[in-house]
Order: C-alpha cells, then sequence, then structure tokens
C-alpha cells in the first residue's frame, strides 16, 4: 500500500497491486448502523449559488455502539490518518477526529454530486441516474462548469435473503430505502484533498452502499 498523488483532480490517495499488477485505489469495508442518512433523491432544487455547487453532497453516518469491530474500523481510519499525515509537512494535514453519536463513536463517509470540470478536464460526464435525480436539478448544474466522473458515483444495494451456508448476494437498490437504524455496509476509500493556505484534509469518501438488515435500532 501506498499514497499517490494524482493530479486531475488533485488528490492524494492509498494504492495498492492489483491483480493485472495496475494499482487500484484501496477500498474498505465497513459495518455500522445508520445514525444519519442525507442520500438522493434530490427532489427539491439546491438553493447554493452556482460557485457553491461543488461542495453539495450525500453521505452517511454510522456508529457501531460500542462494538468492537466498530471501533476497529475506527482505528483503521486514524491509522489512515497516520499514513498520510507522513506525506505532508507537519501541521499541514489538517486533525482527522472520529464524530460522536451518544456516547458512541461515528464515521461520517460522503461524495460529491459534481466536482469542477476544471479540475478534471478530460473527464467524461456520467448523466445521473433517475433514481438520483428525479427532477433534473443536479444535471442542470453541469452546464456551470461541472462534470460527474467514476468518482462521484456511488452504489446502493440490498442484501438477498439467503439460506443454509450460502454467501450472501446483492441487488441493486433505490437510495430511498436508507433510514436510520438500518445495519449496513459501505464501501469506502480515503482521500486527501488541497485546501487554502496550503493546508490539506483527509476525506473518507463513500463509494457503495448495502442494506444488510432494516431498522436494527429505532
Amino acid at each position: 500500500i501506498q499514497v499517490v498523488q494524482l493530479e486531475h483532480p488533485q488528490t492524494w490517495r492509498l494504492m495498492k497491486g492489483g491483480v493485472d499488477g495496475e494499482m487500484e485505489e484501496l477500498v474498505v469495508t465497513v459495518s455500522g448502523i445508520l445514525s444519519e442518512v442525507y442520500l438522493p433523491p434530490v427532489a427539491e432544487k439546491p438553493t447554493t449559488t452556482v460557485s457553491q455547487f461543488k461542495f453539495l453532497r450525500q453521505g452517511v453516518v454510522i456508529t457501531g455502539l460500542g462494538s468492537p469491530t466498530f471501533e476497529a474500523a475506527v482505528e483503521v481510519t486514524f491509522e489512515v490518518y497516520e499514513i498520510f499525515r507522513r506525506e505532508f509537512p507537519e501541521g499541514k494535514l489538517e486533525e482527522w477526529a472520529a464524530t460522536q453519536y451518544q456516547d458512541y463513536a461515528a464515521l461520517p463517509f460522503s461524495n460529491r454530486y459534481v466536482m469542477p470540470s476544471r479540475d478534471a478536464p478530460n473527464m467524461e460526464h456520467i448523466p445521473f441516474e433517475a433514481t438520483v435525480d428525479p427532477q433534473g436539478h443536479l444535471e442542470a448544474m453541469i452546464p456551470h462548469g461541472f462534470v460527474r466522473g467514476d468518482d462521484n458515483i456511488v452504489e446502493y444495494y440490498t442484501q438477498k435473503v439467503t439460506t443454509g451456508e450460502e454467501r450472501p448476494t446483492f441487488m441493486k437498490a433505490n437510495p430511498l430505502v436508507f433510514r436510520v437504524g438500518d445495519l449496513v455496509d459501505v464501501q469506502v476509500s480515503y482521500i486527501v484533498v488541497p485546501l487554502k493556505l496550503q493546508k490539506f484534509k483527509m476525506l473518507p469518501v463513500l463509494r457503495a452502499i448495502a442494506l444488510v438488515t432494516v431498522h436494527l435500532v429505532r
């Protein structure tokens, strides 16, 4: 595993060797209970200015309610932060900390809907699905200098009920299905982005979310 700097868009990412010898982004799976959900569909037109479109996000916050498995995931995130921290001058990478749900640790994961096209001039735009953008509000941002690329895609799944020793399988889902209290698996990656004044920030990025159990906790 190594940190690799990419130029379009400018980010630092954790990469690993793939099966074919090519480097690929490290993606990890974290299991937990949804304590906050802000996923599509986007039913209302965003009220932000054009310059603020790049900050519009979808995401979730999950907690383990103190479970050892989830606490281990929190520790892994701290370890990832330490790997990144040593790639930058002392004090330049903003501190990272887990959030809280009641008295328990929680982890936020999110992803931008769009990015400025100037940051990725060769990126091909991927139109929004009707389940994400039913009214076309997000698609209307694209002519204003934005693009939706592979990096902005979040995939949604539900676990198919299986019996016996079968491995669980997952089916594509509508993002509407997710609720606070659901048990989920999320696939995430970790990137560092540049800020102003030569500062940098680590972001846990949501790549996919799968519904495992409905309303485990209310």
